[in-house]
Order: C-alpha cells, then structure tokens, then sequence
C-alpha cells in the first residue's frame, strides 16, 4: 500500500504510520469518519508553494510513542474547519481580508494569497485546523499553547524571519497572517541537487542572523529544516515558528549554556518544564537533534544542530536519507555514531566551513556553539567561497558620509571610557537601548540633555550595547523622535523599532549637590532590568555619577567588564570637563545632520579644551573628508594616529581603519576593520567601513553581503541603505539600486546620486536629467554634484561644448565655495572633454588647473592621462614617477596604466600590454582593462581584447564613478562599443556592425564627436 505524506508530499509503501521521508504522520490530514466528506484538494506535492512565505507546518507537539493518540487530537471536528480548501478565491475573509488563490494544503489547514486591507498589502493568510482531542483539558492546553507560542513568535522581527502580522479567529475559524513573499522553499532547490558554496554560505549566514535575533528574544524554532526556509531573489528567511517556544518561560536555565541531557531521563528532563508534556518531542526527524529526539529539553543549540544539518545538505546535496531508509533510522544513526564528517564526503569543502558545521553536529549541546553569535562570527569571517577572509590586495580613494556620522559616534564614545589597552572583550547578544530624554529637576539649562549622550557613551563601552539617543534617532531608525521622548513615549517608540531597553532617569538638586537616578525596562515586557541611584556633591562631578550609574545598568544587561576596567572608565569620564561635553555633543549632533562644518568646529573646540583629546582630530578628519577637504582631512588624521597608544584595542583599529581610508590604503583598511569585526563581530560601523573600503578593491560582491548584513541590522537608517544603493549601482544592479531608493521614503544626497546611476545604467537619460536637477536644489554639495553629473551626463551624449561649459562652470562655482578638490575633479574631466574636441592646448589647461588646486592620487592619474595624449609626455612622466614611488598599490597601479598609455601612444603595444597587465594585477580598474583592450587590439590579439572589452561592459556600473567616490564619469564609457566594434570586425565576426550600432544609438546625435564618420562608415552606412 503507498500513502502520500500530508506534510511534505512523498510516498510511502508499507504499513508504516509514519512517512519514510520525513518522520511526519500519514494520518494527520485524515477526516474524522462521524463528519461529513470534506471537499477534495491536490496533495502538497501538487500544489505550488513557490509564492508562499509559509508552509503547512506541524503546528502541535507529536509525540512519537503517542502519535496515534495525537492523529485523534488533530483530527477535525466538523465541516466548517474540516475542509482544506476552506475558503472560496475571490470570498471575502471578515472585513480586512479578500482570498486572492490557495497557496497550498496539508494536514494543519491551509494558506492562501490574501489582500489585507487594513496594511494595504498582500499576505500568505494561513487557516488553522482546530487542535481537537477527546480530552477537553488536553484541548484547552493545546489551544492555549498553540496561541502562546504564536505570540512568543511576533517578537521576533528581522529581514531574515518571515514576520506573523496578525492572528485571531474569524467566523470559527482559526488563522494567522504572515509576510508574503515571492520565492521558493530551500526543500525545492535540495531537491535539484547541491548548491554552488557560495550560493549556500550565503542563504547559511542569512539563516543565522534570523536564528540570532529570535534566540536573542528567547525564542526557539524547534523545526528548522529546508521547507522552513524561504528564499526569495538573494534573501533567505527563516518561517513558521509556529511551533516554536520560548526559553525565558520553557527552559530550566539553559540558557546559561547548561547542557540539556544533564537532566536525565527524558520524561525527567521535560516534566517540569511549563506547557510540556513529558515524553514529547517536535520536530522533523531528517533534521532534529539528539537531545531532541530523546525528548529531553531542549534550547537555541537544537536550531544549531538543524541549521548545521540544512548547511551539510546545501554542500553535499539531500542524499543523508538513503532511498531504502528511513527517517526514523538516519536519526537513530546520527544519534549513536554521528554525522560524518562533511570534508570526508568531499575534501574540496574548505576547513573552515568543515569546522563550523562540525561544531553545529556535535552530538553533545554542550560542545556546539553556545551563543548564535559565536555561529554568526564565524561565518562572517569567510568568504563568499568559505575561506577566511584575505589580507586583500589593492586600493582606491573615498570616504562616504554614511561611514563618517556612525564611526566618529563609535570612536569618540569609546575614547570617553578609557584611554588604555585592555582585553578583547567577549562576544555577547547585542542589545539595543533606546534612550529617553532625562527629567532635569535642577532648573539649570545645562543638564538639558546632556547627560543623555554621555549615557550613550557609557552604554557602548560594552561593545554588545547599541544606544540611540535623541539625537541619533531620526539619523540612524529613520524616525523623528516626539518634542516629548519621557519614558513613556520611548517605550513605544522602541516597540514599533524592535529596540529591546529603554532607558530612563533623572537629575535633581539634593540640598547643596545633585541627585542622578537612571531605570532600565525591557520594551516588550515593561519588567524593569535594573534601577540605581547616585549622589554628586558638586555640579562637575555630576558626569562621574551618571558613568557608575551607566555601570550597573550594563552589568545588568550581561556586561563582564573587570571591576577596575569599569573603575578606568569612570575616572576618565568624571574627568572630563563640561565644556568639552558640551562641544563633543554639538559635534555629534552637526554629524547627525550633515552640517560638517558646524561639526568641525564644535570638535576644534573640544582640541581645544582636552589637546589629548585624539578622537576629536578623528571627527575633524572625517567633517573634512566630507566637506571635500582632503589635505585637512588627511593633516588631522594623522595628528589623531599620534594618540593610539592611550586607545583600547578596539580605538586603535578603528582609528587606523580610518586613517587608511582617509589616506587612500585599502589593502589595510580593509585588514584592520577585518580584524575589528573578527573580534567585535556586532559592530556594524566597522561592517560598513569594511564594505566601503572593499568597494575600493573593487571586490563588490563582498562589499554587497557585508551592507546588506548592515541594512538588515538597521534597516531603517537611510544612510546605509544609500550606500547599499550605490554599491549595487558599481556592481552592474542598477534595477535593486533603484528599489532601495524608491523604498525610502525622503532620499539625501547620496540615495539620489544612486538613483541617477540606476537611470544611468539602464539607460533612462532624461530621468536622470531630472533625478540631477533635484539633486541640485538640496544644498551647495549637491549643486557641485549635480553640475559633475549634468557635465558627465553631455559628455556621455557627446555633447562636447555643453559638457565643457558645464564643467567651466561647475569648477568656478567650486572654487567659490572654496572647494578646491571638488573643483580639481571639474577642472580634470573638463581636460578629458577637451581631448575629445581636439584642443590640445585647453586639455592640457584644464589638467594643469586640475593640478593647482589637487594633489590627490586620482587628479594627479587623470592629469597624466591627458599629458599623455595631448603630447605633454614629461608633464606625464613625473607625475607617473610621483605615483610610482607611494607606498599603496592604487597609486602603483595607475603608474603602470600611465606606462602603459605612454607606451601605446608611441606605438609599442607589446609594452602597453606588460606594464597594463602588471597595473591590473596591482589594482583591478576598469580603466586599466578598458587600455589593455585597446593595446591588444593595436597588436593584433583580437581575441584577447575582445575580453577585455567584454570585461569593461560587464563592469560597467565601475564606469559610472571611476574612482568609485560618487564623481560621475560615465562619459568615458562609450567609446568601448567603439573598440569592440574594431575588434569584432578583425575576428570577421558577422555580428561586429551591431557594436557601433550601439554607439551610434549614443552619440549619433553629436555634431562634434570625431568618431562618428569612421563608426558609421564601419557600420555600413
């Protein structure tokens, strides 16, 4: 006899109850005899599932010597819940829900497409058959439970879990509503075979931050599997917790890390465990623990072990379950031998990925992970391809504001709480804590906060904690805070942020000194964590009892700083002078708001009160860096590098990430916010440094994972979906770029910037032109930029006077506001569109005008480009010189492309080709293989040119901003159709015309572009 499994479709021969593939029951989708037939529905396996972000899941505990027991217990008790295909497509669902199609069916009920009205948006809405027993009380527990555990699942909210928006009951029957998402379950790419490592390390880092942040609100899945894993596009999420528990209410102190099996027998182990009859287990067998299985207690490490099992299956494919076993067997396997080990299967598999998911299969809990972020740290030190994370090659100059506002936050707190080295603190859940505004009860305006920021401060010395106060909010959640942030209002707003602390307090005047009191309340719950008080005899020591005070509360959160380290720290704060408080709190406010200049002098002010104070010359670098001002910005970052030796560890790398960024090396940039991460794996700034600097190094898919990890941690703050924007922009994904922009709801600067490349890129011209044209209406940084884009833009057409008028005035406009380097930019693509004119002369007026007002690696490489073809060779050749002689390899490399230049315009090919090919091993440029092609090409090696050439098209978001700082430079893009027409017309390719047909589509407007007669006539006419 063969029965299909109600749970995942297979089908079972035999007289087993039980279906071989999964474990589940062949009798849970079974009609009670006594009630009418129910209307007829496909099996699962019939159904598609791709469009749903939920599955007919077991919803109920099974336990397996009771499954017969349970099948009763489940079975429906009459028509109206008993049907799978219980509402009708088109029917309206009550008065917020409308049925759009039937999703899929199981034994549980059903899920459908449904519009709700009320959010306005599509949802998976899924009908729940009633948990019915014979047994009323055994009933009221389980309805009881099912709702509990349901509710315990809505607190978790992260991009990588599907979120359950609503559940009730309507009309007797029982349903919840969740995300809806287009995609497929992870179960249906198994069933194609393994993954490419990539593609299954990214869905496995994925499907650990979802775990991380339920585990991080005591929440355990319990049934985590494939068909648990949706995947939509490049996104992973983790759903149907609906069987999941939580582990503050389920769990006898596991979460200390106590192992489970420690308990004994396993009726003995679950017996006293709340809501748990003893001997039940849930799950699916194929990936359930051991401890599981035994029915012991079980917590977040059982998620560990199936998330160690699903990363084993991606690798190797499903192939654990042999065809003639069953699932009931391998478990049985796994329990007493162990899993083998992955790299015995397929040594290709690398050794650090080998080690993690041995680590997750370890039979014994205690010798898995014993924190999700443990499991988090490593995977987010490999690679795409699951190796350890390179000391990376190579390098390229800019710094963005995103990275500026969050790093100098992060390095001046830090700064506050010791100036000495201490040891790399322990991994720990991060927590969020939302500050509200102090109550100042003394009637002096100087508390007004005040001592909020400090607090801040405090908080993030352990390096878990992540704090907003008022004035980083709207900045960093993407909200305005109410004129009115008492504790009240911060509760609610840290509810809807899914911030998991407020912080609350006080000053008062007590008699002749000052009372300080602070309260810290879980948002969810409003159980308060911790309260102290303190007493100041003074108005300066005020800050020092406020720092004791911040002590206990991040002892209470789980801080295990040593008592003197915590003694270091408020000495250091209680030194601190009000006036460099003061004007270290405007700074980071003009930060916050991007009034760079405003915030450059409020950290002058700070020098100028605490000379030592080296961190204050890292906030000035980086309002300088944004204000354009590079010899400042680099001046001040080396004056904050002679301050390292009174830094923590975690200061010293940061200060000298930011100096190599600053100074344009990003080998090291990268290396020292690579070790940052891989000993503070929360720290989200030092994420999205790390991604700036490998856009850099041109390694966009890298950059691409580490900003989505940040995007998802804070998904709200607009800077950081910006640059994720940009970043998808450089690698050629111009249409993701423009949903990230389009979903914010106000872009800056930047997200238009991005939006015009994404126009840029797929060819929407005149939406650009507008995109621009606002850009140029939000302050004067935007109007320089607008101008560069408007130039680059005519440019690109072939436009070649406008864009040489626009440049012209673009440069005037900027060395008005005294932006010289902003206008060295103009003054160079203003020599560049010269050349194209052929005016020698003007090309080499403008580059030398470049010059006088930049010094910076880029101008002086554009500059000597231009020397190059304009016939000024010694001009070229001692900035080459100047390039060559720097220690980085950016600089190294556009030496060699100059080389290279030289070479090819005197006719030796073979030497352009050798000094361009030494350039792209030193730095990986689009400019550098867009000249190798056109060197290949003067030899005669079509073949190689044409890849090239095809490099060049495929890298063309890189063409957008060379240098990849935002400075658009899509002009020089067009003539590689031009070149590829050439060589496809010497490999005597019959498609060849079809390049220069597309530059024509281009520049065939143009009335002074020289190439066009040579390319129509090419072309054919």
């Amino acid at each position: 006899m063969v029965e299909r499994c109600p749970g995942c479709g297979h089908d079972s021969s035999g007289s087993s109850k039980f279906c071989s593939e999964c474990g589940g029951s062949l009798q849970l989708g079974a009609t009670d005899p006594r009630q009418p037939a129910a209307p007829s529905v496909p099996p699962p396996s019939e159904i598609p599932l791709e469009d749903a972000a939920t599955e007919v899941g077991d919803l109920a505990e099974l336990p397996i010597e009771s499954a017969e027991t349970m099948d009763r217990a489940l079975a429906p008790k009459g028509p109206a819940t008993g049907a799978a295909g219980l509402l009708a497509v088109g029917q309206a669902f009550g008065v917020r829900y409308h049925i759009i199609r039937l999703l899929g069916a199981g034994g549980m009920g059903a899920v459908y497409q449904a519009w709700d009205a009320e959010l306005g948006v599509s949802v998976a809405l899924k009908v729940v058959k009633p948990l019915a027993s014979d047994d009323a009380a055994r009933a009221q527990e389980l309805e009881r439970r099912f709702k509990r555990e349901l509710l315990l699942a809505r607190q978790v909210t992260h991009a990588n879990v599907v979120r359950i928006h609503d559940l009730g009951e309507i009309d007797g029957i029982r349903y919840l509503t969740m995300t809806y998402v287009e995609g497929t379950d992870l179960s249906k790419l198994l069933a194609k075979g393994k993954l490419p490592p990539a593609q299954a390390l990214s869905i496995a880092k994925q499907v650990a931050f979802g775990l991380r942040a339920a585990h991080q609100v005591g929440v355990v899945h319990r049934d985590l599997k494939p068909a648990n894993v949706m995947i939509a596009g490049d996104d992973a999420l983790i759903m149907d917790f609906g069987i999941a528990r939580s582990m503050s209410s389920d769990t006898l102190g596991s979460q200390a890390g106590a192992p489970s099996g420690a308990l004994g027998s396993r009726a003995a182990a679950v017996v006293d465990a709340p809501g748990t009859q003893a001997g039940a287990i849930v799950g699916t067998l194929a990936y359930m623990a051991p401890e599981q299985a035994r029915g012991e207690q079980v917590d977040h490490r059982a998620d560990l072990y199936a998330f160690g099992l699903i990363l084993y299956d991606m690798l190797l494919g499903p192939s654990r379950l042999p065809r003639d076993s069953s699932a009931m067997s391998e478990l049985r396997k796994r329990m007493e031998q162990g899993v083998p080990d992955i790299r015995s299967v397929d040594p290709e598999i690398p050794k650090a990925v080998g080690r993690i998911v041995s680590r997750c299969l370890e039979k014994d809990p205690a010798a898995r992970y014993q924190k999700t972020a443990e499991l988090v740290a490593e995977l987010v030190r490999l690679d795409e391809n699951g190796e350890p994370l390179p000391l990376v090659r190579r390098l390229t100059p800019r710094l963005m504001v995103a990275s500026a506002v969050f790093v100098i936050a992060m390095l001046v707190g830090t700064y506050f709480l010791t100036r000495r080295s201490l040891e790399p603190p322990k991994q720990h859940e991060a927590v969020s804590v939302l500050i509200a505004d102090f109550q100042n009860g003394t009637g002096d305006p100087t508390f007004d906060r005040t001592l909020e920021p400090m607090l801040k401060l405090a908080l993030e010395g352990a390096g878990f904690i992540s704090a907003y106060d008022r004035s980083g909010i709207s900045r960093t959640l993407g909200v305005r805070p109410p004129e009115k942030l008492d504790e009240r209002a911060a509760l609610e707003m840290a509810v809807k942020q899914g911030l998991g602390v407020v912080l609350s307090g006080s000053v008062d005047r007590q008699g002749d000194g000052y009372g300080v009191s602070v309260k810290a309340t879980h948002a969810v719950t409003g159980n308060v964590i911790a309260s102290a008080e303190n007493r100041a005899s003074s108005k300066d020591q005020v800050l020092g009892a406020a720092t004791k005070l911040a002590s206990e509360v991040r002892e209470a959160l789980g801080d295990d700083t040593s008592d003197s380290d915590k003694r270091f720290a408020m000495e250091t704060l209680s030194a601190t002078s009000l006036e460099v408080v003061r004007d270290y709190a405007a700074a980071a406010q003009a930060m916050s708001d991007s009034r760079f200049e405003e915030a450059r002098q409020s950290f002058s002010k700070a020098v100028a009160h605490d000379p030592k104070f080296g961190l204050a010359y890292a906030g000035m670098a980086i309002a300088s860096r944004n204000l354009d001002k590079q010899q400042d910005a680099e001046q001040f970052i080396k004056e904050a590098v002679r301050h390292v030796d009174g830094m923590t560890e975690r200061e010293r790398y940061r200060t000298r990430g930011l100096f190599y960024m600053v100074t344009g090396d990003h080998q090291q940039c990268v290396k020292e916010f690579g070790d940052l991460i891989a000993r503070y794996a929360a720290d989200a700034s030092a994420r999205n440094n790390l991604a700036l600097c490998l856009t850099y190094l041109r390694n966009m898919p890298r950059a691409l994972d580490e900003m989505r990890q940040v995007v998802k941690i804070l998904p709200k703050r607009a800077l950081y979906r910006e640059n994720l924007a940009l970043y998808a922009d450089y690698s050629g994904d111009f249409q993701i770029a423009e949903q990230e922009v389009r979903a914010m709801q106000e872009p800056g600067l930047f997200g238009l910037l991005a939006l015009t490349f994404s126009q840029l890129g797929q060819g929407q011209l005149p939406q650009a032109t507008e995109t621009l044209q606002a850009l140029g209406k939000i302050d004067a940084l935007g109007a320089s930029y607008a101008a560069s884009g408007l130039g680059d833009l005519a440019l690109y057409e072939g436009r070649l006077s406008e864009a040489a008028r626009v440049f012209a005035q673009g440069a005037a406009a900027d060395l008005a506001s005294k932006d010289t380097d902003r206008a060295a930019n103009k003054f160079a693509a203003l020599a560049y569109t010269q050349l194209l004119r052929r005016q020698k002369g003007a090309a080499i007026e403008a580059a030398e005008r470049a010059l006088t007002n930049s010094k910076a690696v880029k101008i002086r490489f554009l500059t000597a480009r231009v020397f190059v073809e304009a016939g000024a060779a010694a001009k070229a050749h001692t900035l080459a010189a100047g390039l060559a002689s720097e220690l980085q390899a950016e600089p190294q490399a556009y030496a060699k492309i100059v080389e290279g230049e030289d070479a090819l315009k005197n006719g030796d090919a073979r030497q352009a080709i050798k000094a361009l090919t030494e350039a792209n091993t030193l730095l990986d440029t689009w400019m550098g293989h867009f000249d190798l092609g056109r060197a290949y090409l003067e030899a005669g090696g079509f073949t190689q040119a044409d890849s090239e050439f095809d490099r060049c098209l495929k890298r063309r978001g890189e063409a957008l901003a060379l240098f990849l700082d935002e400075e658009p430079t899509y002009g020089y893009f067009p003539p590689v159709y031009y070149y590829q027409g050439r060589v496809r017309e010497g490999l005597n390719s019959a498609g060849f015309a079809e390049s220069y047909r597309t530059y024509l589509t281009i520049r065939g407007q143009s009335k002074e572009d020289s190439l066009l007669p040579e390319v129509r006539r090419r072309a054919g006419g």
